[in-house]
């Protein structure tokens, strides 16, 4: 086994090509890892309040500050994203109908997933763009997508609209939210009816 270290001593996109020449023959696999030094490390993280500090080498950082953009971490704008699982009965298979979120911003779903089982060996997956969510009684709510996986191992999204609906013991769902403000998320419901298969 052979270690090749790339140091890169400016920020932005790096590339790194390999090859062999026209008449060459070679077998090899290859292990890439990534791990960045300098000014992204922080020193010191402190509670202050609902807001947190940081240390930056010489700089403070005021994270969730009421005169700031929301996400904006160093400077740099991120997505705020949630995890939620929904296991209610877990020993029950359920047919995953609706989801609700209470929230005073509007969210989408980017992942769902369900495991794997002997009836389902690819597991589930599907997801629920923005535009589906409709506000009714100061809730968002959503019909689940079908199975993105309902012929194969591969994610198709035909099959989100013409697959099979989506069932399991459980699924874990991501919500993301892109807002420059401070969102309140509050709630999740899912609605789910027991189903025998």
């Amino acid at each position: 086994m052979r270690q090749i270290d790339i140091i890169s001593v400016t920020t932005g996109t790096h590339y790194l090509l390999f090859g062999l020449d026209n008449d060459e023959l070679a077998g090899f696999s290859i292990m890439l890892w990534i791990t960045k030094y300098g000014e992204r490390m922080v020193d010191w993280v402190q509670t202050m309040g609902l807001n947190f500090i940081s240390f930056l080498g010489p700089d403070l950082w005021i994270h969730n500050d009421e005169d700031q953009n929301r996400c904006n971490l160093f400077n740099e704008k991120r997505d705020c994203i949630v995890g939620v699982v929904t296991n209610e009965e877990a020993t029950k298979v359920k047919l995953y109908d609706s989801v609700g979120v209470h929230s005073d911003d509007i969210w989408e779903i980017t992942e769902i997933v369900i495991p794997a089982t002997s009836n389902y060996p690819h597991g589930m997956y599907s997801k629920i763009p923005q535009q589906r969510f409709k506000k009714r009684d100061g809730v968002w709510r959503a019909e689940f997508l079908r199975n993105m996986k309902t012929d194969s191992d591969t994610i198709s999204v035909i099959n989100a609209l013409s697959g099979e609906p989506l069932r399991g013991y459980q699924c874990y769902m991501l919500l993301k939210n892109t807002s420059n403000n401070q969102v309140k998320l509050f709630k999740v419901d899912v609605n789910a009816t027991k189903t025998r298969v």
